[in-house]
């Protein structure tokens, strides 16, 4: 599972890619424009939501969490 998180703008530039492990522990692959502090937030934010959205992942995917 991977979930993207943009900037302000929204824009390509500026969005970042989090592989999810089945831990709730992110890898990024790229952090776009987004800032340290931006970056902390969303990794907290996806580790205490993991599982729902990984529930809703499973609806759409075939594919698990990243390194499965």
């Amino acid at each position: 599972m991977h979930v993207h998180a943009s900037d302000r703008k929204l824009t390509e530039a500026g969005s970042a890619k989090f592989f999810v492990r089945k831990n709730g522990d992110t890898t990024i692959e790229n952090e776009g424009q987004l800032t340290d502090q931006e970056i902390r937030k969303i990794r907290e934010f996806i580790k205490d939501n993991y599982k729902e959205m990984y529930m809703k992942w499973a609806q759409k995917s075939d594919n698990g969490f990243y390194g499965e």
